[in-house]
Order: structure tokens, then C-alpha cells, then sequence
């Protein structure tokens, strides 16, 4: 005989209790998951504190983009211009649009309805970041500039930056794409280089195009007391000589053929800072002589310049230039190079584009200590206080 089984069906106060203890349960759960990861988020905190940069952003780089043309969207404007690379201000800016000379082809724009299809948002200098609405994962925020640290270090607007960039791209050597203002090309020739300008048509020693009167630098300290040893001609706002930006081509052409000396004084001595200040001298026959933070062995050619470092005081550096300028074959040897080495401007985002085409940006790189990668933490990035210790040195 079968046996019978009487299946009850379960009252109201039985799936409540079932429903009371499952939610118990989950709220016990989210309880100790919650402190766990807060556990994690204290070690992990220890952990990477004293590193530069952490992983918060990923980029998926597991499909190749090689075959593609990039798109780099200048996303912040520059003094309140939306397409200001467009216009032919300088140089530098009719080149970052230019891609017929790099290895890939790349499209810059400032057209936000974009957004979702550029690889590269570029947030300018210390321009407001105004960060878009929504953030796709292929995409890189990066931050780029020509300014010496302690300039964006006073920007109201760095401090947004933090935890937000993925690249940096300036003229730094650890910049995640570096962009020196002129880079420097070994050319092979047996030519000798034959000056231009003859050597009697130099009746003037020093020659200083200036438009900031007080640097950090205090580089104007220098040249006021090296002026009272050789004579030092001062142009533009810090001096009773004029040349204009718009004519600043005619200006170097006039300074080449009437003085000796060129002073490219940086207004910040910080690492690899080295400017147009310099290279712009360097491309006419007028000697450089530089006071910067940059590594100028590796990043001039060789025996182009005469750096400020390598004299205890301006009355020794005005000494040397007399004595320069007197030996007409010991002058021009400072030209020599010019056969074998030439300068480049370049494309600045040509790295950019090449690096996106070929994958070579990291995958993760949020900095969430902005003004810290800048500056140092001890401020170490600059040496503002070179001048001052060469005036001690020097007893001046």
C-alpha cells in the first residue's frame, strides 16, 4: 500500500520569517563587506601615499588602434579662445596642427560634440578644466604645458588636475610624453661652417630681449651687476629699447650682425627648463649665454653656449666675454657646430600621435598629487636660489 504524503503550503507568518532572516542576513553581510573594504582602503591609502601616481582610471588598450587616425580635442581654452591652435600666433602654434612630417597622422580639434569619438582630451596650462559631463573608459585626459613649475604652481586651477589626469605632456624628461621646446639633430657633413656676418661688424658686447622685469629667478639682479662690467643692451619692457614680437624675426637679425652675445636668462632655473630663449639665439651667429635649470651638455650642441654656472661672479663671466669677443678665431669657433647639428622644432604632438598609435601610454595614471609631480615634494623641480648663491660665492 502507498504511502501518503500531505504537502502543506506555507502560511503568511512563515515567509515573512524566511523574507525577516534573509534580510537580516544581507544587511550582516553589507556590514562586514563594508568594513572590510574600508580595511582596504586604509592600506591601500599607506600603501600609495608617497607614490606620484595611482591606477583610479583604466584605459582598455586591448584593441590596437594602429590603423585608425587619432583624434586629439583641445578641450580647455587658451586666454579665452576656443581654437587658439588654429591661430598663426607663433611658430610653435602653426606646427601643432602640421602632421606631414611624423610617423602617423593624427586630427586636432576643439569641437566638444566629438567627445565621444577623441582618444586625447588636452586640458591647457592652467586654464580652468571645466571637465565634460561624461567620461568614456578609451579615453586619456592629459595635461599640457610649456610653463615652468612654479608659474602653474600659483595657478587657482592646478589643484583640480589632481586625481583627474591619466598623461602629462610638457618638456619634462619623466613627462608621460615628453615635448622639449626644440630638440636637437646630429647631421653628417664634412663641410666647414663659413660665418655669415664678418667678425668687425660686432661693435656692440651684450644684447638682453626682456618682458618680465621680476623673476623668481632673479635673474635681473645678475644682469644688473654684470652690466657694470661690459655693456649690456636691454630691449622691450624692462629696458629704453624696443622690438616688438611682430618684428622679433628683423630684431635677431639685426642683433647677430651688431653684438656678440645673446643673454638667454630663464625666468625660472628649473629641470629641463630650457626655453626659446635659447634656441632662438642659436639658429643666427650670436653666442648664447644661458642661465637656466636645463641639462645644457646634453640638450645644446656642443661648445654653443657659455653658461652663467660655470663662473663665480659676473664680473668673471664679463671678463671671459671680453676676452671672447677680442679673439675673432676663439669667437667663431662657437659656430663650428652649426655643420653638424641643427635644430628642430618639430611637431609637439607628433609623440602624442605617435605614442597613441602605437600604444605606448600607460593603462592606468591618475596623479593625485598634482602640484607635488611639479614642484617636489621640498620643491626640488626648481632652483630659484642659484642667483642668491652665486652673489654669496661671488661676494657681490
Amino acid at each position: 500500500m502507498a504511502s501518503l504524503y500531505i504537502v502543506r503550503s506555507p502560511t503568511r507568518r512563515g515567509v515573512f520569517s524566511i523574507s525577516l532572516l534573509c534580510l537580516v542576513a544581507s544587511i550582516i553581510w553589507i556590514f562586514v563587506w563594508r568594513l572590510e573594504l574600508k580595511e582596504y582602503e586604509i592600506i591601500r591609502s599607506q600603501v600609495t601615499k608617497n607614490l606620484p601616481r595611482i591606477c583610479q582610471y583604466r584605459r582598455d588598450n586591448n584593441i590596437s588602434r594602429r590603423n585608425d587616425t587619432n583624434i586629439i580635442m583641445f578641450w580647455t581654452t587658451r586666454s579665452g579662445k576656443k581654437n587658439w591652435f588654429t591661430f598663426s600666433e607663433t611658430e610653435t602654434i602653426r606646427q601643432l596642427t602640421d602632421f606631414t612630417k611624423c610617423s602617423y597622422n593624427c586630427i586636432v580639434t576643439s569641437d566638444h560634440s566629438k567627445l565621444k569619438q577623441a582618444d586625447v582630451l588636452l586640458f591647457y596650462r592652467n586654464e580652468k578644466p571645466d571637465w565634460p559631463k561624461i567620461r568614456y573608459p578609451h579615453q586619456y585626459y592629459a595635461h599640457f604645458t610649456h610653463e615652468a613649475p612654479p608659474w602653474l604652481g600659483h595657478s587657482k586651477y592646478l589643484k583640480q588636475y589632481e586625481g583627474k589626469i591619466n598623461i602629462t605632456i610638457n618638456f619634462r624628461r619623466d613627462a608621460d610624453v615628453y615635448v622639449p621646446y626644440n630638440s636637437i639633430l646630429s647631421v653628417k657633413s664634412d663641410e666647414v661652417y663659413k660665418p655669415r656676418i664678418p667678425h668687425e661688424n660686432k661693435t656692440k658686447m651684450v644684447v638682453w630681449p626682456v618682458s618680465h622685469c621680476r623673476t623668481e629667478s632673479h635673474r635681473e639682479d645678475y644682469v644688473s651687476e654684470l652690466s657694470k662690467y661690459i655693456d649690456v643692451d636691454i630691449y622691450g619692457a624692462c629696458g629704453k629699447l624696443i622690438c616688438t614680437r611682430a618684428i622679433q624675426q628683423t630684431c635677431m637679425k639685426q642683433w647677430e650682425t651688431n653684438y656678440m652675445f645673446y643673454l638667454s636668462f630663464e625666468n625660472n632655473i628649473c629641470e629641463d627648463y630650457i626655453t626659446e630663449k635659447t634656441f632662438q639665439p642659436l639658429r643666427y651667429e650670436i653666442i648664447p649665454v644661458v642661465l637656466g635649470g636645463g641639462n645644457y651638455t646634453r640638450d645644446t650642441p656642443p661648445h654653443s653656449i657659455i653658461n652663467v654656472r660655470d663662473f663665480n661672479s659676473p664680473k668673471d663671466l664679463a671678463d671671459f666675454l671680453l676676452k671672447l669677443a677680442a679673439d675673432k678665431q676663439r669667437y667663431r669657433s662657437y659656430f663650428k657646430w652649426k655643420t653638424h647639428y641643427q635644430i628642430d622644432g618639430g611637431n609637439m604632438l607628433c609623440r602624442l600621435c605617435e605614442a597613441l598609435h602605437e600604444n605606448q601610454l600607460p593603462r592606468c595614471l591618475a596623479r593625485t598629487d598634482y602640484l607635488n609631480y611639479w614642484l617636489g615634494p621640498d620643491g626640488e623641480k626648481c632652483n630659484n636660489g642659484l642667483v642668491r648663491g652665486i652673489r654669496k660665492r661671488g661676494h657681490w
